[in-house]
């Protein structure tokens, strides 16, 4: 692995950990305005700190394997499958979750960043394979960056849910 490759995914896992801290100062300042956490919120929390978490070990475990002079063919397989297994587990359970807590049709939105992030699976299940192209930091590297981007996203989007004020009985 080239220091511009370990580089970035270095900053990458920085500035997830950064996404999982922020968010968790917006939900004390939640608590410190007097609101509670609905099944709502706590689903959402859990997607900040558990999807910012997933990126930053993920970035960090082909640095890893580099130290451990594992080669890179294997590397970006190894690394690839791995993603691949739990982004796939994480799709699937953050459908459930939000089914549970939110019935009723997905919004648009919902909907788009389902089927881009069914595709980056689908795109770090090739590397894995070495399909069309040999295994390469190239595609993970573009799967956890759009990750860290959809979770960043969904937290500016749902940000408003936790600064409002709890209603006074």
């Amino acid at each position: 692995m080239t220091s511009t490759e370990s580089d970035y995914l270095l900053r990458l896992a920085t500035l997830s950990l950064s996404l999982v801290g922020f968010s968790a100062v917006v939900v004390t300042l939640r608590g410190a305005l007097g609101g509670e956490l609905s099944d709502r919120h706590l689903r959402l929390v859990r997607l900040y700190i558990e999807g910012g978490l997933l990126v930053t070990a993920l970035a960090l475990a082909p640095t890893l394997l580099s130290l451990l002079h594992v080669p890179d063919t294997v590397t970006w397989r190894l690394s690839s499958a791995v993603a691949a297994l739990i982004f796939s587990f994480v799709l699937l359970i953050q459908f459930r979750r939000r089914r549970t807590v939110e019935p009723g049709p997905f919004p648009a939105w919902v909907v788009i960043i389902y089927v881009f992030s069914v595709v980056a699976v689908a795109g770090l299940w090739l590397n894995a394979a070495g399909i069309p192209f040999p295994p390469s930091l190239g595609p993970y590297a573009v799967v956890l960056t759009w990750a860290l981007c959809v979770f960043g996203f969904i937290f500016v989007r749902t940000i408003e849910l936790f600064l409002h004020r709890a209603p006074h009985a």
